[in-house]
């Protein structure tokens, strides 16, 4: 009986030892989310900023989004946006508590996502949905790269496609 209780106490010890052991390495490599610490995979090797814990740089980027001035050329569809960098890309629904993408009306938005690298290009589209859809894009410039586009994001225009691949001006 004795034999038994120092094994299970030692085993007990041990496992107490692994686990904090293995609390306190993680501790000191991985920071805590909402911390201004770097991790790279390595320890003391500062690398890319933590936003939320995911481990990717995080990026400000300010798009301003340009309707054109055409009869009918306004959209209360549901718009998004995909940035095309060398590192990566990211998608994000357009919106804010404005009435957006009317007639002439140039709509600008400040996202904070992760940063993609040097900007190569942007897919722009709606979905299709409300009573008229359709919306003529002028243009979309982000941190000040422009993306003209010019056309129709119909499914009754142009080359009938609510969407548009648009590559740097």
């Amino acid at each position: 009986m004795r034999i038994g209780r120092v094994a299970a106490g030692t085993m007990a010890l041990a496992a107490t030892t692994i686990m904090a052991t293995s609390q306190s390495a993680a501790a000191s490599v991985t920071p805590r989310i909402g911390s201004d610490h770097t991790y790279s995979g390595r320890q003391n090797t500062p690398s890319v900023p933590l936003h939320k814990g995911i481990g990717m740089a995080h990026h400000q980027y300010r798009v301003a989004v340009y309707t054109g001035n055409k009869a009918g050329a306004g959209t209360d569809a549901n718009v998004h946006l995909t940035i095309y960098g060398t590192r990566t890309y990211v998608k994000h629904k357009l919106d804010n508590s404005q009435n957006n993408f009317e007639r002439g009306k140039t709509d600008r938005f400040t996202l904070g996502l992760r940063d993609v690298g040097r900007l190569k290009s942007i897919t722009i589209w709606h979905d299709n949905s409300g009573e008229k859809p359709g919306w003529y894009l002028k243009k979309v410039t982000i941190d000040g790269v422009t993306f003209k586009a010019d056309r129709w994001l119909a499914t009754d225009e142009d080359d009938k496609r609510p969407w548009a691949h648009l590559e740097r001006s």
